[in-house]
């Protein structure tokens, strides 16, 4: 076999492990690996309060999760459901949270219809959405904001919560 044939061959020979070394990656020397993105798991019952410009509220959250995706159900009351006065009646609420999760902050929206069972205002619903964040003790604590079809917005919403 002539030279020049024997370089064809060592290189035909050696092509499919050049294909196959371009398929793998080593990290630079030097490289920090990453490690995956961890998922704040916020599944379980909740409980907490919240104020805005029209008062404070007691809360409590159970809530389900998929991956980034959370759901469950939200109900509120007045920290006096039965003092009598209309904000009381408009703070009794029962509904539904969806949000997501990114990092350690909840991207959340709470909604209430009309008409739910027991409502103390059932021709009245109410929308919140807001941000809370988790600190290192499993707690949340955000802002919101939102409206009530009968009692008008939630302004400088602030809500602080506590896995139960």
């Amino acid at each position: 076999m002539s030279p020049r044939w024997r370089v064809v061959a060592l290189f035909v020979t050696a092509l499919p492990c050049l294909t196959c070394a371009r398929g793998t990656t080593e990290p630079s020397p030097g490289a920090i690996p990453t490690a995956p993105t961890q998922i704040l798991n916020l599944a379980g019952n909740w409980s907490g309060s919240s104020t805005d410009s029209q008062g404070p509220t007691v809360v409590s959250w159970t809530i389900t999760q998929s991956g980034a995706a959370v759901s469950g159900t939200v109900k509120t009351n007045a920290p006096d459901p039965h003092d009598g006065s209309c904000n009381s009646c408009h703070r009794n609420k029962s509904g539904t949270l969806t949000g997501t999760v990114s990092g350690n902050v909840l991207t959340m929206s709470m909604q209430f219809a009309a008409g739910a069972d027991g409502d103390p205002t059932p021709i009245c619903s109410a929308t919140m959405t807001g941000t809370a964040t988790s600190n290192a003790n499993g707690q949340l604590g955000g802002a919101y904001t939102g409206s009530d079809t009968c009692e008008g917005s939630f302004l400088n919403g602030s809500l602080s919560m506590t896995r139960k």
